[in-house]
């Protein structure tokens, strides 16, 4: 109960210690307590998604070597298989389960899978990764984070750095080729342009949280 001379809160008895005045038992006592804090819920699973993976894909990388010099030691698939595996990993500990900023991913994910080509190039002895798998990768990874910067710049500006960095690495394909390094064209101009025009559009429609953001990054 609370005296409302004093107001002050009585917890025992019906007198207020401090007038001594009779307090009215029929009143509406509203209190602002804070229902108590919830403990956390235990997750379901008692390994992380990401160890059991591991586990699981240590097992099927070691079964893959023993089936692959066991049967066909000339072509060393097994190495590929490993090397998928552990891009899996990757994908659920650096990607899906990890609080890294969303341009930080894309780049992770796409050097990850120009890896892969790579080792695969050089397991079956092709010549897909420089002419046609680096530039593909790259373009992906201009139009996934040019369609994220255009979705959710208002919520997460750092992606203006993130999408012109990424923009920029088009470019690459075309000096391989001017080097002599591929002799396909087409994906590296593909390339080139959805670098370009996704620069363009970011900075002509960003300038300014742009600046802002590069002044964060680079502390200039």
């Amino acid at each position: 109960m609370r005296c409302n001379k004093c107001n002050v809160e009585v917890k025992c008895g019906n007198i207020c210690p401090l007038c001594h005045q009779k307090l009215d038992t029929n009143e509406i006592n509203i209190t602002n307590d804070y229902p108590p804090k919830q403990a956390k819920r235990k997750l379901p699973l008692k390994y992380a998604p990401k160890t059991i993976y591991l586990f699981v894909a240590i097992i099927a990388a070691i079964t893959c070597i023993i089936i692959n010099y066991a049967t066909l030691p000339n072509v060393p698939w097994c190495w590929f298989v490993t090397a998928a595996l552990a891009y899996g990993y990757l994908l659920i500990a650096n990607t899906i389960y990890s609080n890294t900023e969303i341009g930080a991913k894309i780049i992770m994910q796409g050097a990850s899978l120009v890896a892969l080509c790579y080792i695969y190039e050089a397991i079956f002895k092709t010549s897909v990764a420089t002419s046609y798998c680096l530039p593909i990768i790259i373009s992906f990874m201009i139009i996934i984070s040019g369609g994220l910067l255009t979705l959710f710049f208002k919520h997460n500006r750092s992606l203006f750095v993130s999408c012109n960095l990424i923009s920029i690495l088009g470019i690459i394909p075309i000096i391989l080729y001017a080097c002599n390094v591929t002799n396909v064209l087409a994906p590296a101009i593909v390339s080139a342009v959805f670098g370009g025009i996704t620069l363009i559009l970011s900075i002509g429609f960003g300038i300014k949280k742009l600046k802002e953001q590069y002044t964060k990054v680079f502390h200039m």
